[in-house]
């Protein structure tokens, strides 16, 4: 069955290493989507792989170590290994995945994007940093009514 040009197909024929997962591979022309259930159904890993053929890289989540974004290194002779690296190019990705990922089971497809987007935020967070701005004394404000109240 040939695939239709910028959407995931699934990959029915997956080596499974572990018999306690299911191992499951979705690829199109600009994606892998590598995702790992347990027994009863419930997500425990993925590896969305993007911009396969340019410059590729990988939004990793497992459900014991978190998020891990990377580029991949192909190597000479070795196979290809994560290596850590740049920030997730969502502008492009999220839309593109969406597009490229109707047609794949929903449940998968929705796991994925909340995860994304659960990335998304957590590297908000973390580049916010600090809840307030240092100031100098002299540029500090009094407290005003509002502050007041709420001591």
């Amino acid at each position: 069955m040939s695939a239709e040009p910028g959407k995931l197909r699934e990959i029915l024929i997956v080596q499974q290493n572990d018999p306690s997962l299911r191992r499951r591979w979705f690829q199109s022309d600009y994606f892998d989507l590598f995702t790992w259930q347990d027994l009863s159904g419930m997500f425990v890993k993925f590896q969305l792989c993007y911009d396969v053929d340019l410059d590729e890289r990988a939004l990793v989540w497992d459900g014991k170590g978190g998020f891990y974004h990377d580029g991949v290194d192909h190597g000479g002779t070795m196979a290809p290994i994560l290596v850590p690296g740049g920030k997730l190019d969502s502008g492009t990705v999220v839309p593109r995945f969406v597009r490229e990922a109707a047609d794949i089971p929903a449940e998968v497809r929705d796991f994925v994007l909340a995860k994304i987007r659960e990335h998304l935020i957590e590297s908000h967070m973390k580049k916010m940093g600090r809840k307030r701005v240092r100031r100098e004394r002299w540029q500090q404000r009094k407290p005003g009514p509002k502050a007041a109240r709420e001591n």
